[in-house]
């Protein structure tokens, strides 16, 4: 079997540093990676992310023609970007058959992966590769599932990505899920996993178990919260592991993160408790400091009430949304201290 490598360092890793990749840190990163026979290379997002508004953000945030342009020409991987449709309109696609980009990957909710099927038929007519990224798969049932997989069937992407954006699954829970769509979707699948609860290579190999061809990475593990699977790390189990046909240069990876983890972290990347509450209670990590105020405030647990916005799975968390959990625990806890005494 040989997995296909996608490396999203210059873009999910600008959750990190505010995608302020200079030059060089953009020219070292591709070209080494290029050199070191990885895939495909996800340079940035085209028109902003999705879960992150900044008006700072460097240019990997919306990967302008003048960005695309000043790439380093590549002899081994593919280079794509990710569009976000609630924040980048179809049109904004039209430019890239002119770009040195050759794939766009279509990222969705659960909730509103009705609006992708437009997308995938845009960049197909612009005869680009695309690429279906279902975010927050956590938040999907079984069934709930399914249904996504009905509304991309017919468009037969590339490639149908799950992403385990909250770091909140399981090897088991993936292969559930990869099992699910490879009965349904003629497609070949991949999967983005993070690392909250320290299951990133673990899952990536649960997945590849149970019929995913495609491993999202990134160098250093270099993301928002405890971060992705590192590429370094995927080369080398797919290096050791005879089961995989590794055709990448661990080395050459191995520098590429060198020069990540020492010119362009701002900090390095950890697994602690802020981390692993976001995954166990499975909500996004940006969350986690807004629960943690507000908690204090009202003299709770951080932790359930952590639980309790996981468990009803909201698209977002406003500081209503954890002040009303707050208020509805506070509630119950008096009510059951009244009736103890």
């Amino acid at each position: 079997m040989k997995p296909t490598l996608l490396d999203c360092t210059l873009r999910d890793g600008g959750n990190q540093n505010d995608w302020q990749f200079t030059a060089a840190d953009v020219h070292t990163i591709v070209s080494t990676l290029d050199a070191a026979r990885v895939d495909v290379i996800e340079v940035g997002y085209r028109g902003g992310s999705g879960s992150k508004v900044s008006a700072t953000a460097g240019p990997s945030a919306h990967c302008a023609p003048e960005y695309l342009a000043a790439l380093p020409a590549v002899s081994h991987a593919e280079l794509a970007v990710m569009v976000v449709p609630t924040v980048c309109p179809v049109r904004a696609v039209d430019d890239l058959p002119y770009s040195p980009v050759s794939m766009v990957r279509v990222a969705a909710y659960p909730w509103n992966i009705d609006g992708v099927p437009e997308y995938v038929r845009a960049a197909r007519t612009l005869g680009l590769k695309v690429g279906v990224n279902l975010m927050a798969v956590s938040y999907t049932t079984l069934e709930g599932l399914a249904e996504v997989a009905a509304v991309v069937a017919g468009e037969e992407p590339d490639v149908f990505y799950i992403a385990d954006s909250f770091g909140a699954l399981t090897p088991d829970d993936v292969r559930r899920r990869v099992e699910l769509l490879a009965e349904r979707l003629p497609t070949p699948l991949g999967i983005h996993a993070h690392n909250n609860l320290g299951l990133a290579a673990a899952n990536a190999v649960a997945g590849l178990d149970a019929g995913v061809s495609w491993l999202n990475a990134s160098l250093c593990a270099m993301a928002r919260g405890a971060g992705n699977l590192a590429t370094e790390q995927a080369v080398a189990f797919l290096t050791a592991w005879p089961t995989y046909d590794a055709h990448a240069d661990l080395p050459l990876v191995c520098e590429a993160a060198e020069y990540v983890a020492e010119q362009v972290l701002p900090r390095p990347m950890t697994v602690r408790r802020a981390e692993i509450a976001a995954g166990i209670n499975d909500h996004h990590f940006s969350f986690q400091d807004r629960i943690e105020k507000i908690s204090a405030r009202h003299g709770l647990d951080p932790w359930e009430v952590g639980r309790r916005i996981g468990a009803a799975r909201p698209h977002k968390v406003l500081d209503e949304t954890a002040e009303g959990v707050c208020r509805e625990l506070a509630e119950q806890t008096e009510q059951t201290n009244g009736g103890d005494a």
